[in-house]
């Protein structure tokens, strides 16, 4: 049989002919489009999970991720906290796309991350971030130049880690909302 579907009693004359050669070709394409309908643009690389960290509040911190994508020592949960599959949709779509953009200041004191591992728990790209400066560091290259915070923030919240210097979500959407209402008084913001 050339093709899944035809039947057991056609033979080769029969399955080339326009009308099966049509139906092949609908069926490969729609099981290539299948095959990638699910795998997004960003991170660009295959990995089986991602996991969420967090460190403790302070002011000197320059990076949580080191080189060779190692994590900084100290971590509030060095195993990590290990994302659904409906959280690292969430992920992937606030760092991706077009997001409104947050004042950033002109600092980056991390204490929050997101590490993508592949199956041998080797990992291939992360998203660290500054939740007190709105500012992010990613790898690889090519995700958003604004991140949608308000949904990082609360994947961390759902797992019960602290957000930078903020103890919940709540009190990150309130600092972010006095903000924002300062920018728009002082004409920044519409």
């Amino acid at each position: 049989m050339l093709f899944p579907g035809a039947p057991p009693h056609l033979t080769f004359a029969d399955e080339i002919r326009p009308e099966f050669m049509t139906r092949f070709l609908l069926i490969a394409l729609f099981s290539t489009l299948c095959t990638f309908a699910d795998e997004p643009a960003w991170p660009g690389v295959k990995f089986s999970e991602v996991r969420a960290f967090a460190w403790p509040d302070d002011k000197v911190t320059e990076a949580v991720i080191l080189e060779g994508m190692t994590l900084k020592d100290g971590s509030l949960n060095p195993e990590g906290a290990i994302l659904t599959p409906a959280q690292t949709k969430a992920l992937i779509t606030a760092v991706t796309g077009e997001h409104a953009e947050y004042p950033a200041a002109m600092c980056h004191i991390p204490h929050n991350a997101f590490v993508f591992y592949d199956s041998s728990k080797n990992p291939v790209a992360f998203v660290e971030i500054c939740f007190g400066c709105s500012t992010h560091r990613i790898m690889p290259k090519g995700a958003a130049m604004q991140l949608e915070l308000i949904a990082l923030a609360t994947i961390f919240n759902s797992h019960r880690l602290p957000i930078g210097e903020y103890s919940d979500l709540a009190s990150y959407k309130k600092s972010v909302a006095v903000l924002l209402q300062r920018m728009k008084k002082a004409g920044y913001a519409e």
